[in-house]
């Protein structure tokens, strides 16, 4: 047979068990398999994207894990080294502190697509719980942190953006207790830094004046607490 599309010859036919089939030209052939890998593919990254978007993960790290995380520093190494201890259950709470770029939400999100979590602002927390209070409300605020004290892994980034109210530092007391009793992972991060490691061993930017002592004393217990002390990798790329 002739293929007008490719111009070359090809036997049309194929026999099996005796009986003769015809086939598409193998040009023909090669493009449509082609066209249904593509199809596939398409179709397993738009699952990809659905189950990132159920995880509340942003497109800019869409691709993040942790064999893509450039840890070119011992205190980057040591990071990564932490998420995989807390991905096989050897520690429940890891905090993140350290400026913008550093790496801290990367290391978050890769452990959330691990885990099937689901990953915050504190920002977004604060306005669902506000918005619960409303009279066309869908949700009350029992439900939304009953529904986050049960996640496979919640990360709870931009801690300290917010002012810290006494009513967030009571629902993240509740959250963070509550995940504590029940074994699950959480990471917190903030761009904040901790008491021990302010100069002036406590002022407006520490971290403990948007958590609670209790939840402190949680965090600390089976936890580890990493410093993102490097330079904004967004910068250095440049």
């Amino acid at each position: 047979m002739f293929c007008e599309k490719h111009k070359i010859e090809y036997d049309g036919f194929i026999e099996i068990g005796g009986r003769r089939f015809s086939r598409p030209c193998p040009e023909c052939s090669k493009e449509m398999d082609k066209e249904d890998e593509e199809r596939q593919a398409e179709i397993e990254k738009a699952a990809r994207i659905a189950s990132y978007k159920f995880m509340n993960i942003e497109p800019m790290f869409y691709e993040a894990n942790l064999e893509n995380f450039v840890a070119d520093t011992p205190e980057l190494k040591k990071a990564v080294d932490t998420v995989r201890r807390l991905l096989v259950g050897e520690i429940q709470q890891i905090v993140m502190t350290g400026k913008n770029g550093t790496g801290k939400t990367h290391l978050a999100v890769a452990a959330v697509k691990e885990k099937n979590g689901k990953i915050f602002s504190m920002y977004e927390i604060s306005t669902r719980i506000r918005a619960s209070y409303t009279a066309v409300a869908t949700e009350t605020e029992l439900q939304i942190v009953n529904e986050l004290a049960s996640h496979s892994l919640l990360a709870i980034d931009e801690i300290g953006r917010t002012k810290g109210s006494d009513s967030e530092l009571n629902w993240l007391s509740y959250i963070i207790d509550k995940r504590h009793a029940r074994g699950l992972p959480t990471i917190i991060i903030s761009n904040r830094h901790v008491k021990k490691d302010c100069p002036k061993r406590g002022c407006e930017q520490c971290l403990e004046n948007f958590i609670s002592e209790d939840v402190m004393s949680r965090l600390a217990e089976n936890g580890v607490l990493l410093r993102f002390l490097g330079e904004d990798w967004r910068r250095r790329r440049k």
